[in-house]
């Protein structure tokens, strides 16, 4: 699991890139949830707030490259401990726990339509964020080769943004919708106990 002071240091982090950049709109941080008492809709839900936040922490950083580099580098350091720690949790709830349940337990029709595009997006999402990480890898490292990278960055940020913009939509207009209707209580609330699952920490040997 992901540990609550990582998440409130993010958010630390991310309001003093903002101000450091003296930027006039603070955009809200994501809402920590506990996972020991949310349900299957909430925790989903709560991973979007995630998605949205460190995305939109990566796109400050894209746009930013006089910002003071420790800032940078602690915003990459954020941005990549979620896409490459964090979100691959996320796409197995959904491909793992609530795709399959969907399948079985809808008509056909638009609402199936949906639950299967959930899942055929995720391809797209993934290799724009493989085609990010190294660059978030390099302004880790070293802050001042920002530059370089430049307008590849800042595109690569922007088409993974608009990609997240339609998935989530996707995802909340539709794909929680059936849920909430089509999925049973015991569905749901196996949903749920697999998501925390997945994010347990892994016993050392």
């Amino acid at each position: 699991m992901v540990p609550l002071s990582w998440e409130r240091d993010t958010r630390k982090l991310f309001i003093r890139l903002l101000r450091g950049l003296r930027m006039l709109n603070f955009i809200q941080s994501a809402q920590t949830a506990n996972p020991q008492t949310e349900d299957a809709v909430s925790l989903l839900l709560g991973c979007h707030d995630r998605i949205r936040h460190f995305t939109q922490v990566g796109m400050r950083l894209a746009e930013s490259p006089q910002a003071p580099a420790s800032d940078r580098i602690d915003a990459a350091r954020a941005v990549l401990r979620y896409y490459t720690v964090a979100l691959p949790l996320h796409e197995a709830d959904e491909n793992e726990s609530v795709h399959p349940r969907l399948r079985r337990a809808l008509p056909p029709g638009e609402l199936a339509h949906a639950n299967q595009q959930m899942v055929e997006q995720h391809a797209g999402i993934n290799a724009s964020v493989v085609e990010l990480v190294p660059m978030w890898q390099q302004i880790e490292r070293a802050p001042q080769s920002q530059d370089e990278l430049g307008e590849r960055l800042r595109l690569g940020t922007e088409r993974l943004r608009t990609l997240w913009s339609v998935h989530l939509a996707l995802e909340e207009d539709q794909v929680i919708p059936a849920m909430r209707k089509y999925l049973t209580e015991e569905d749901l609330t196996e949903i749920a106990r697999e998501m925390q699952a997945r994010r347990q920490p892994v016993p050392s040997r």
